[in-house]
């Protein structure tokens, strides 16, 4: 598992890497987890298992939009369109005990050479 550590190694030479997550910064209120991230559609906490998300972009600032936009759209909706812009993103999911990983096709230019990052796979 990737809890307290690291999940996988980037090999990079320039651009920048932001993560946008809900694994620090929750609350729980009557057994139910609220993220701190909203969903602007609705104006509450964000419901789906996506608690992750990791953007390689030109910019720390772009790679951070990203990220947190990523995590408002889900898993789902979020690799569609990482997918169709050609975006280098890593995504971690709480499946209750499990965390499994899921990553677009743009990522894996940034594997680094010890790094397997099989999409969707337990990590």
């Amino acid at each position: 598992g990737v809890r307290g550590g690291v999940a996988h190694i980037v090999s990079m030479t320039d651009g920048a890497v932001a993560t946008s997550g809900d694994y620090r910064n929750y609350f729980e209120l009557d057994g139910k987890r609220y993220s701190h991230t909203i969903d602007p559609k609705s104006g509450y906490p964000i419901t789906h298992n996506l608690t992750s998300v990791s953007v390689i972009a030109d910019s720390c600032a772009e790679a951070d939009a990203w990220a947190t936009a990523m995590m408002v759209l889900g898993d789902e909706k979020g690799l569609e369109l990482a997918n169709a812009l050609d975006l280098a993103v890593y995504m971690v999911l709480n499946e209750g005990q499990t965390l499994k990983s899921s990553n677009s096709k743009a990522f894996g230019a940034y594997k680094g050479p010890n790094s397997e990052i099989p999409s969707a796979k337990e990590i």
